[in-house]
């Protein structure tokens, strides 16, 4: 019956409730409507996004800082952003991990099919989810692996440790996410159970993607493993790449970079990320303010997760 009511029963319900701390029977009352349909009209509201119900546990080690929140989603058009300022227990890496971790867990009934890059961040947001059963959640990697910077604290891939962490059985993708040529890469995509995977990773409805920046942890790693010539490599700079996401590179526009990175990439390209239903960004530092003003530009995130110093960076630098 919710559903059918008119707007202003559903904004004139929530601010008794919420803002005058009427109780549900008093905006019955008020309303003249019976407390089982108050009921129903109070969950149609945040069902609908007139209410945003917002817990801040000051035991928490982040403290979220909502006036940077909401100029990045109002200057990158994102969906939602998280920027958490940690305090003294906490650093940037572990207040990031913490917002993740808070965000996966508000959004686990929405989840069938969630997928994972890999690097730092993405193991800080793992390592900070807590033990459930989730019995209907999938657990994919978006890529190939990446020994050097796909692997849990408690051994093995953050996909496994994940999964291991919702009771269920991770996917695999039994494929290098970095190779150094693309006859290479041609060779793992024309087996059938290569390319099943990436049909599978391209189905997931949530993705936590690590962003890096050119130079910076990470991004070296993936560019060293690719071998590149030196006549590869000055292409590759030629074309001014800024960041990447799992192994991707993009420009400051957000474009995304050609050969000779590109045909080296084991994994979902900027395109199938786009086409997501909801691909949440992590990185941590203000180290990473180009690679992530860059991918913010690029269309595929939807909700930006970071901590106050690069939050700062990146919006200093628009």
């Amino acid at each position: 019956m919710a559903a059918t009511r008119s707007l202003d029963t559903l904004v004139k319900a929530a601010r008794l409730y919420y803002e005058d701390g009427l109780s549900q029977g008093e905006v019955a009352r008020v309303l003249g409507l019976s407390g089982a349909t108050v009921s129903r009209v109070l969950a149609a509201a945040r069902d609908q996004g007139i209410v945003e119900v917002r817990i801040h546990d000051p035991r928490s080690p982040v403290r979220r800082v909502a006036e940077l929140e909401q100029r990045l989603v109002d200057e990158f058009g994102l969906t939602e952003a998280r920027v958490g300022a940690p305090n003294a227990s906490a650093d940037a890496l572990q207040s990031v991990g913490r917002l993740a971790a808070d965000l996966f867990g508000e959004r686990l009934g929405q989840m069938r099919r969630v997928g994972l890059s890999w690097g730092s961040t993405l193991e800080a947001f793992v390592a900070e989810v807590p033990e459930r059963v989730v019995p209907l959640l999938k657990v994919l990697p978006l890529a190939g692996g990446n020994p050097g910077l796909d692997m849990a604290a408690a051994g093995g891939t953050l996909v496994q440790a994940l999964a291991r962490r919702c009771g269920v059985q991770p996917s695999r993708f039994l494929a290098p996410a970095v190779v150094e040529s693309p006859h290479t890469k041609q060779a793992f995509v024309a087996e059938s159970s290569i390319r099943t995977a990436l049909e599978r990773a391209a189905e997931v409805d949530h993705a936590f993607v690590g962003v890096g920046t050119l130079g910076v942890r990470s991004s070296v790693t993936i560019v060293e493993d690719m071998k590149l010539s030196e006549a590869e490599l000055a292409t590759f700079l030629a074309q001014k790449p800024a960041g990447d996401i799992s192994g991707r590179f993009f420009d400051d526009t957000g474009a995304e970079v050609g050969p000779p990175t590109s045909d080296r990439v084991i994994g979902l390209s900027l395109d199938d990320l786009r086409r997501v239903p909801c691909v949440i960004g992590l990185a941590a530092g203000q180290e990473k303010a180009r690679g992530f003003r860059a991918a913010l530009r690029t269309g595929v995130l939807d909700i930006a997760v970071l901590d106050v110093a690069l939050a700062q960076a990146v919006l200093q630098r628009n």
